[in-house]
């Protein structure tokens, strides 16, 4: 059985040198969120509002992961703090 490996997406230190709104401009130009949004996108009347931005959420929980955010309610601090 042959190994295949797969490339880096990005170099590390060239990621972390970038500053943070580019550094996220990189990282969310490659990833494909579409087949994501369609499995937690609402599709009932009943539980959250359908105006929520659900693109929005997903990429803030990239960015969490990315700043070394260890909890949600961390994450939420600094979105009302820093958009």
């Amino acid at each position: 059985m042959s190994i295949i490996r797969q490339g880096s997406l990005f170099d590390i230190q060239e990621l972390f040198d970038l500053e943070p709104p580019k550094r996220f401009g990189a990282i969310f130009s490659t990833l494909d969120i579409d087949p994501i949004l369609c499995v937690i996108s609402k599709k009932s009347i009943y539980g959250a509002p359908t105006e929520l931005n659900y693109a929005a959420m997903l990429y803030s929980l990239v960015a969490r992961i990315v700043e070394r955010i260890p909890t949600v309610k961390d994450l939420r601090k600094r979105l009302k703090h820093d958009f």
